[in-house]
């Protein structure tokens, strides 16, 4: 009862609002990255020069999916760390919350984009290719199923083109519980773990390529970097990092005027953009030099000024806060997961082909969906699907009378 008790209060004091409105900002990032990338030429061409270094700026949106792998490995971690326990129950219940959160939703929208690619098919690229066998076709819908499409180069954007990240969230989500384990042990774990993640991801590089050379099964180290787990792992670990810290200060709950976290995080995380879009102008795309740099700024250095504002966020009163904690912002963080979901892909072919290809009526018109299938879809399907909270029974005493 006392690890029960423990893991409800973990689960109730792990909620942090702003932090919510921030998933609303990293899916407006990638939709603001699929936008200008559609058509870079025309938003550079004849510009003036402080409007192509914003436009190259804003080609460097898609940090925004960095932004919710450290978010990711934050949330787990502080919902979790303290209430882990190694049984059967703990995990079903844990499996059974991140398939409520991830799949129903996920499983409508693949299933409508599948059925677009059949009856509609347009040769687009996220769409599978008119040289597809039978056979290719239905390894493409249980990769797409099963949420592992993002090991196999050749599948990696078939489907809904975003969900991609769902297979790192995926594998993240099986590997938390013993990644907190072993912090458990040994809390210096936390620094090892890079190391021995990516050292893995060279290891199914070649022994994939060399054994399993099918369908691009981690393809390539470049491929290993910037799609899987193993390359993404220090975003996650990053968040981690933070929870825990947060896990061992003395709880405090009043916020603190101290803006200092706010402000560097925010510098910091444009700062990583302009490195970004500087690695792009000065190193030629598609080079060893440019995919390492790109790494590097992206995936090791980036995570820590994110941390940095999660924390201002979490501690510090500042206007930035009371914006992204606001009623709008929290309505539109929860429902972002189906905005990055709909926003490219079958979704977008259709409306951009029947209604309107402007980005303004894509904007609004995903906006408004994604708010409505929350409400009517995701939300109810997760309240179904979750498993039941844990209660507290009440130790009664009888009376000697």
């Amino acid at each position: 009862m006392a690890e029960q008790s423990q893991e409800r209060i973990i689960t109730a004091n792990s909620y942090f609002p702003a932090l919510t409105g921030v998933r609303a900002v990293g899916a407006y990032m990638v939709f603001v990255y699929h936008i200008v990338n559609s058509d870079p030429v025309s938003f550079l061409s004849g510009k003036s020069l402080g409007i192509e270094w914003l436009t190259r700026l804003s080609l460097e949106a898609h940090i925004g999916v960095t932004i919710f792998f450290v978010l990711s490995g934050f949330l787990i971690t502080a919902r979790y760390a303290n209430g882990l326990s190694f049984t059967k129950s703990w995990f079903r219940r844990y499996i059974q919350n991140r398939f409520a959160r991830i799949y129903p939703i996920y499983f409508i929208l693949t299933v409508f984009t599948f059925f677009i690619m059949t009856h509609k098919y347009s040769n687009n690229w996220y769409e599978w290719g008119a040289s597809f066998t039978p056979l290719d076709k239905v390894v493409t819908i249980i990769l797409n199923a099963t949420i592992t499409r993002a090991y196999f180069s050749n599948f990696v954007f078939i489907g809904i083109p975003t969900a991609w990240t769902l297979t790192v969230e995926e594998t993240f989500y099986l590997s938390a519980p013993f990644l907190l384990l072993g912090v458990r042990q040994n809390a210096k774990a936390l620094y090892l773990y890079p190391l021995i993640l990516l050292t893995t991801g060279l290891f199914l590089v070649s022994f994939c390529s060399r054994y399993l050379p099918y369908y691009g099964l981690m393809a390539g180290i470049d491929f290993m970097l910037g799609a899987t787990f193993f390359g993404r792992c220090i975003e996650f670990l990053m968040g981690m990092g933070l929870a825990l810290w947060m896990n061992k200060r003395v709880e405090d709950k009043d916020k603190h005027s101290f803006t200092h976290a706010t402000v560097y995080g925010v510098t910091g995380i444009i700062t990583g953009a302009l490195l970004l879009a500087l690695i792009q102008y000065f190193i030629e795309k598609d080079t060893p030099a440019n995919s390492y740099m790109v790494f590097i700024v992206n995936t090791v250095l980036l995570p820590i000024p994110i941390v940095l504002l999660f924390w201002g966020l979490i501690r510090e009163r500042t206007w930035l806060q009371s914006i992204l904690q606001s009623r709008l912002l929290i309505l539109l963080g929860k429902s972002s997961y189906i905005f990055y979901l709909i926003h490219l892909g079958a979704i977008d072919f259709v409306f951009t082909h029947y209604v309107s290809d402007h980005w303004l009526a894509r904007l609004v018109a995903y906006t408004l969906l994604s708010i409505t299938l929350y409400h009517l879809i995701e939300k109810p399907m997760q309240k179904l699907l979750r498993a039941k909270p844990l209660e507290i029974k009440k130790q009664t005493s009888t009376a000697v009378v």
